[in-house]
């Protein structure tokens, strides 16, 4: 396999795990900002608080996408193996 396939390989890889990881991530930086404001307000620093909520906003989240997630992974999956072939 030659240089500039695996590369490109790697990218698509990388790439696929930002889009699949990235809401999530996003959900759970946005509600943990909210929550340290609200703690920093009422000078209450409790690290539970600050954790359950992203739990919550995180699993919300991904069962809101779940459907759109899995049928990028497919996707990219089926695009994969089909291309093994061309890489031997």
């Amino acid at each position: 396999m030659p240089m500039t396939h695996a590369i490109d390989a790697v990218r698509q890889a990388l790439g696929m795990a930002l889009i699949l990881g990235g809401p999530l991530l996003a959900a759970a930086v946005l509600v943990g900002l909210l929550i340290n404001v609200g703690q920093t307000l009422t000078q209450l620093h409790e690290p539970v608080l600050g954790l359950v909520p992203r739990l919550v906003a995180v699993g919300l989240v991904l069962l809101v996408i779940l459907p759109w997630l899995l049928a990028r992974w497919v996707s990219f999956a089926v695009e994969l193996i089909g291309s093994i072939p061309d890489l031997l």
